[in-house]
């Protein structure tokens, strides 16, 4: 299971001044008590893992590198339930990209092995450093 966890941390500015910052990250562990280790883990205990919770991602695309960032992928499958009604679920991928064109085109090249039947709804830069 994928879980996104916050933790803050005193780093350095430019000015040699020291700050506190959120840094925001996923992983993918079995507990919560396993992801707060996973963050401690970061900084040698120097800091301060205040916010756990489970992801809406389904799936991490591709392996991210030094010069991109995670984007949020946004996918509609729309049905008919037993009802008769429109219905749509949403899936949630995250794709490593240097930019939102380049998200795009993976997002497309993602969707072409069998997804063809949803829908890109929408592509969102994250705040989502690193998988841990």
């Amino acid at each position: 299971m994928l879980y996104e966890f916050k933790l803050k941390v005193n780093k350095t500015n430019e000015k040699g001044e020291g700050k506190e910052v959120t840094e925001h990250y996923i992983t993918d562990n079995e507990l919560f008590g396993h992801v707060e280790l996973k963050g401690n883990e970061l900084y040698n205990g120097a800091c301060d893992v205040f916010a756990i919770s489970r992801s809406k991602i389904r799936e991490i695309v591709n392996e991210k590198q030094e010069d991109e960032f995670f984007y949020k992928v946004t996918l509609v499958e729309i049905f008919v339930d037993d009802n008769g009604k429109e219905k749509e679920n949403k899936y949630y991928v995250l794709i490593a990209a240097k930019d939102m064109d380049d998200a795009n085109k993976k997002a497309a090249e993602y969707m072409k092995q069998g997804l063809q039947d949803m829908k890109l709804d929408a592509i969102a830069k994250t705040k989502i450093l690193d998988l841990i």
